[in-house]
């Protein structure tokens, strides 16, 4: 659920029966962050395509993987990877991508909403799983690509 304005980047959630707002400028990075985020969404992978929730795991002294949670989709070759920091601390965690054919290969996760690009090795993805270190309610939202 979207609520009027949130894609101009408005804070104020003003209620539908009300027919008027107060003035707020419009936040672009907001709406850069929307445009792509939906125009990502609009694939078939994540309406059609296997949707499995991942598990991560921690280290003995540290628990904070307990506020992440992640999920991926995938759909032939398309594939994607969500991960959230879910606590305002910063968190770390190996998540283990259930994907049984990234075995023995360098996969590239490329931000779908953000810059960032990273190589990693399928085995390690799997097993101990991908690290990954987020700050508080951060997010990655990848495209997980196969080699070439």
């Amino acid at each position: 659920m979207f609520y009027e304005g949130q894609f101009e980047g408005r804070k104020v959630r003003t209620p539908v029966f009300l027919g008027r707002r107060p003035e707020e400028t419009a936040n672009r990075d907001a709406q850069s962050f929307c445009r792509k985020l939906l125009q990502a969404t609009d694939s078939r992978v994540f309406r059609e395509g296997e949707w499995k929730l991942c598990s991560r795991t921690g280290w003995t002294d540290n628990a904070s993987y307990l506020n992440i949670v992640a999920w991926c989709w995938v759909l032939g070759e398309e594939r994607y990877l969500v991960v959230i920091n879910l606590s305002e601390w910063q968190s770390q965690a190996q998540v283990q991508i259930p994907w049984g054919d990234l075995a023995g290969k360098q996969w590239r996760l490329v931000g779908v909403v953000s810059e960032a690009e990273f190589e990693r090795d399928g085995s390690q993805m799997q097993a101990p799983g991908l690290y990954v270190d987020l700050k508080p309610w951060e997010a990655h939202f990848f495209r997980v690509e196969a080699p070439k």
